[in-house]
C-alpha cells in the first residue's frame, strides 16, 4: 500500500513538473505563469461555416484531408479538429502562421523574443481572422519534426443553424506516425519498408518494425478511412 502511494505522489509532482513548462522554436524554457487561465469564454455559436482543406506539405502523393468546421470554433478547436481528421495524437506544440501573426498557446513563451505578434488560440474564433474563399496559412505541429499543413478555405456557408460538431468530408492517404523525423524521416521509413524482407541493414529493420508498432501491423500509407475520423471528431464539443 506504501509503495502504491509512493508512486501515485511521484506520478502527481510529475505532472505538476511538465504543467508548468512549455517551449517554442523562437523563445527558450520558461514556467509558465500560474496567474494566467488556460479556458476562456467561448465565442458565440455562429451559422458560418468553413469548409477547410489541410495539406501535408512536402509529401507526394499528397495527404489531406477536407473538413467541414462552425466559424465560431477558436483556432485551439481547430487545431483539435486538425489532430482528429489527420490522425495526428496531440503529442505537441502547434501554431498557426498567418505571415506576420502567429496563432496558438502563449503561456511560458518569451513573447519578447518571438520576431511575431502572438495570438492566443483559446480566444479567437475562426470567423474573426478566416474572411474570404482561397484564404491559405499555415498550421505547423511539432516544432522537433516540424509538420507544416497549408489550410486553405475552400468555401465560406451560412447554414440555417450552428454546426455543432466538425465534420471530415473526404480525405487521402494515412498520418505518418509521431517522431518519426519529419517529412524526411517518413519518406526513408517508407522507402525502406517498401523492400523490408530484403533489408541487410538491421538498424533500417528495426525502424520499420517501430513504424508498424505505432502504427499497427495492417498500416497502409496510401489508406483513409473517413468514418473513423468522424469518430473521432464526434469527441470534440464546439
Amino acid at each position: 500500500m506504501e509503495e502504491k502511494r509512493l508512486i501515485d505522489l511521484i506520478d502527481e509532482l510529475m505532472t505538476k513538473l511538465n504543467s508548468t513548462k512549455t517551449s517554442h522554436p523562437h523563445g527558450r524554457w520558461t514556467e509558465t505563469p500560474k496567474s494566467k487561465s488556460t479556458t476562456s469564454k467561448k465565442p458565440r455559436r455562429s451559422k458560418t461555416a468553413y469548409q477547410l482543406k489541410i495539406s501535408l506539405n512536402g509529401i507526394r502523393p499528397p495527404i489531406w484531408r477536407r473538413v467541414l468546421v462552425p466559424g465560431h470554433a477558436t483556432f485551439h478547436d481547430l487545431h483539435l479538429i486538425i489532430q482528429e481528421a489527420m490522425g495526428w495524437e496531440q503529442a505537441h506544440l502547434y501554431e498557426f502562421d498567418f505571415g506576420s501573426v502567429l496563432i496558438g498557446i502563449p503561456d511560458g513563451w518569451d513573447s519578447f523574443q518571438l520576431e511575431k505578434e502572438l495570438m492566443d488560440a483559446r480566444r479567437i474564433p475562426l470567423q474573426q481572422w478566416l474572411t474570404e474563399e482561397k484564404q491559405k496559412f499555415l498550421y505547423i505541429y511539432d516544432f522537433g519534426d516540424y509538420w507544416r499543413h497549408t489550410v486553405t478555405v475552400e468555401k465560406i456557408e451560412t447554414l440555417p443553424k450552428p454546426l455543432e460538431r466538425a465534420t471530415c468530408l473526404k480525405g487521402k492517404r494515412a498520418c505518418p506516425p509521431e517522431d518519426c523525423g519529419g517529412v524526411y524521416g517518413y519518406l526513408e521509413l517508407l522507402e525502406a519498408a517498401a523492400q523490408k524482407d530484403s533489408l541487410a541493414d538491421p538498424e533500417l529493420r528495426e525502424l520499420v518494425d517501430w513504424m508498424y508498432d505505432m502504427k499497427g501491423e495492417d498500416f497502409d500509407p496510401d489508406a483513409f478511412d473517413v468514418e473513423e475520423a468522424n469518430e473521432r471528431l464526434a469527441y470534440i464539443r464546439l
